[in-house]
């Protein structure tokens, strides 16, 4: 499933660092587009998950107090300019 993360992000050098450790992902976890604010105040990223508790352990546990998240899962039916599928 696609689902699309919010960050509000507390401490921008925290933030870098951590989001650095998230990589390499497990296997059945795929980043397709991060989007940070000029300002880096918030991003937006678009991942493909098994389940959005799935992607929210590793991306909350990796990040930590450096920003806060939230996660959707997108309505694939209604969305426009979703990547191709990743295999797995």
């Amino acid at each position: 499933m696609f689902i699309a993360i919010t960050h509000e992000i507390h401490d921008p050098e925290k933030f870098q660092a951590c989001a650095e450790e998230v990589f390499p992902l497990p296997a059945d976890l795929h980043v397709h587009h991060f989007f940070p604010a000029s300002d880096l105040a918030q991003a937006v990223c678009l991942y493909e998950a098994p389940s959005v508790d799935d992607l929210q352990a590793y991306i909350d546990g990796t990040l930590k107090d450096a920003s806060t998240q939230r996660y959707f899962p997108v309505a694939e039916a209604h969305a426009i300019g979703l990547p191709v599928r990743q295999p797995g």
